[in-house]
């Protein structure tokens, strides 16, 4: 804090302060705007009277501003601030000169009555703007108010030592205010750190005539916008209560009045009764909600712990903080987990029997039994689907690497042929079709649009080559005809152009219910966990969004669905990546949300795809 201003150092503080004080001056200046022009029209018209018309072209500029602060005062509160100034500056200019200009003594009772109004207009200021305006009145006064050949030294130094015990009090007045204030906002932020830290959130209610109960503070933050209402009452309409998980002198409490039935009460029904129970009129009266109430809550599936009690404002509130309770969570938490990670150990189970298990037979039929001279096409044959199934094998595995643990290994980053990784990719599921004895699909039909000026990229190869495979995987699963476009696409983020993919296929579409199915990346919630123990381990698109989002500047795959059936999907990748670029990591993404189905009806050439680049530029819309 600077001696001299009392200006705080830091700029934000000081906004700060100066934002506190004017909300704690607030009801002050309602009032004093109105008696403040009631003094200026009684003065205008006792000035019009007595032809006093200086005075009174003070007092009508002086309303016609006060008018004009109440019509902006919400827009430009300082205009009531400017009509302050003003009032003081040439008011106290025309007194001072007054006895120059017309030879007149002001009344010692006038003078003194007029100085109330000036140190209320005054205290309202910071003290750097009050002791700019007191200097100046006083300099008024001292040069042209007084006979100076009536003073003497002795009425100097009075003067002088009057207002220098005013400015000491305004001094020390606004030093302590913003101690005050400092240490309110250490308090608050103390609160804040540890409602963080504990994992704590705060709710203050009161309740009124409509029985209802109305949110007034969240998190000591007194602004309660719609949303946050509405969520809160979302919250305790939901929230379960047990009938016998209290603490027993709760439990004998809440029974009086029968407050609590055998089955479950939610969460509103006790806050009601309880909120309603102190804003009794007789408030002296014994209350059987007086002490504090520790309970548990059940909310979307997780324990809460809860604590009700009393407190006091302008009128009675009922203060409610609730905390996850971690042991009873954590309990559920790991037992989902513990599910998940059997589900993927099935899932490796599934790779071994019928990818790998599959593959050693064949070999060892090949070196025990085979005859490599009758026997020449037939081990040909076989090391091919010996191929396909190892390759199939570990593109699953590593699908499952990468959802598992939500990371990649260092990019392995070369230049390779984009077309001819394609294209490798096609032969190999054309022929792991074919060799399939209950699929009757293969890729019958097959075309490269190629409108890239270069073909090589400069990109991780191995996690490229398995997005190709996921993708492709899931378009000629169903598919015999695949067309893939790649396309330039000019931005003013990269130097170089960015890669369109669009894959052409048809199949038949995605319902929303499939695209629900999809199973959460890295799950933080319980709801999610259980989602991710009951869907199905399908991870081609779920994993390709995690691939897309690392090998290119966009996190979503659009996919247009035509009612003829012929779709396509589109995504984007770097032409050339650099190692350097880093993400955000995942936490708890719904595949459905960066997943964007449209039917082809409603494109109609105006679709916008949200794009969050997850680098060092901000978010942007790609059209």
């Amino acid at each position: 804090m600077n001696l001299i201003t009392l200006n705080f150092k830091v700029s934000q503080i000081e906004k700060q302060f100066r934002e506190s004080k004017h909300k704690l001056f607030s009801n002050i200046l309602i009032y004093q705007r109105w008696i403040f022009g009631m003094i200026n029209f009684v003065q205008l018209v006792s000035c019009l009277i007595s032809k006093n018309w200086m005075i009174a072209s003070i007092n009508i500029v002086t309303l016609v501003l006060i008018l004009i602060s109440v019509k902006v005062n919400h827009k430009y509160p300082f205009v009531y601030q400017i009509a302050i100034i003003l009032y003081i500056l040439l008011l106290n200019a025309y007194m001072a000169l007054e006895y120059q200009l017309d030879s007149t003594d002001w009344q010692y009772t006038e003078v003194f009555f007029i100085s109330f109004t000036f140190i209320s207009l005054l205290n309202l200021m910071n003290f750097i703007q009050r002791a700019i305006l007191l200097l100046l009145t006083i300099t008024f006064h001292m040069i042209f108010g007084i006979r100076h050949s009536d003073m003497n030294f002795e009425m100097y130094l009075r003067y002088i030592l009057y207002v220098v015990l005013y400015v000491q009090f305004m001094y020390q007045f606004e030093r302590i205010l913003r101690i005050y204030f400092l240490e309110q906002q250490k308090c608050r932020q103390f609160l804040d750190k540890i409602a963080k830290f504990k994992d704590v959130q705060s709710y203050s209610i009161k309740y009124d005539e409509r029985k209802s109960l109305i949110l007034i503070e969240k998190n000591n933050n007194s602004r309660i916008l719609k949303e946050d209402q509405e969520e809160f009452l979302k919250m305790i309409n939901n929230m379960q209560l047990p009938a016998l998980n209290y603490k027993s002198r709760v439990a004998q409490i809440l029974s009086v009045d029968n407050i609590l039935s055998p089955k479950k009460q939610s969460l509103k029904q006790l806050l009601v009764n309880y909120t309603q129970d102190i804003n009794l009129e007789h408030n002296d009266t014994p209350s059987k909600f007086r002490q504090e109430i520790h309970l548990y809550g059940f909310y979307q599936q997780q324990v809460f712990a809860l604590n009700i009690f009393q407190s006091f404002d302008v009128q009675p509130i009922t203060i409610l903080l609730v905390k996850e309770s971690r042991s009873e969570t954590q309990e559920e938490e790991l037992k989902l987990r513990m599910r998940n990670n059997s589900k993927q150990l099935n899932f490796i189970q599934q790779i071994f029997d019928k990818q790998i298990k599959k593959s050693l037979i064949y070999f060892r039929w090949i070196y025990n039994f085979a005859d490599k001279n009758l026997d020449g096409k037939l081990i040909n044959q076989t090391l091919k689907l010996i191929n396909y199934s190892l390759i199939k094998g570990y593109k699953d595995f590593l699908n499952l690497e990468i959802f598992a643990y939500q990371k990649m290994l260092s990019p392995g980053i070369r230049q390779f042929n984009i077309i001819s990784l394609i294209e490798n990719v096609v032969s190999f599921y054309d022929g792991y079709f074919k060799q399939k004895t209950q699929s009757l699909n293969s890729i019958q039909q097959f075309q490269i649009i190629n409108n890239l000026s270069n073909n090589n990229i400069i990109s991780d190869f191995k996690y490229i080559k398995q997005l190709l495979l996921n993708l492709l995987h899931y378009t000629s699963e169903k598919s015999s005809t695949v067309t893939v476009i790649l396309d330039e696409v000019q931005t003013d983020f990269s130097q170089t152009p960015i890669i369109k993919i669009k894959i052409i296929f048809q199949a038949p579409n995605l319902t929303g219910t499939q695209l629900k199915n999809l199973p959460y990346l890295n799950p933080q919630s319980l709801d999610e966990l259980k989602h991710n123990s009951i869907a199905p381990l399908d991870l081609d698109l779920a994993v390709s969004l995690i691939l897309i989002r690392r090998l290119g500047p966009f996190d979503k795959i659009k996919i247009v669905q035509q009612k003829q059936k012929s779709n396509y999907l589109e995504f984007f990748i770097f032409q050339q990546i650099s190692e350097d670029f880093l993400l955000i990591p995942i936490k708890s993404l719904k595949p459905s949300e960066k997943i964007k189905i449209q039917e082809y009806s409603q494109i109609a050439n105006s679709f916008t795809t949200s794009i969050q680049l997850e680098s060092a530029r901000e978010s942007f819309h790609f059209l």
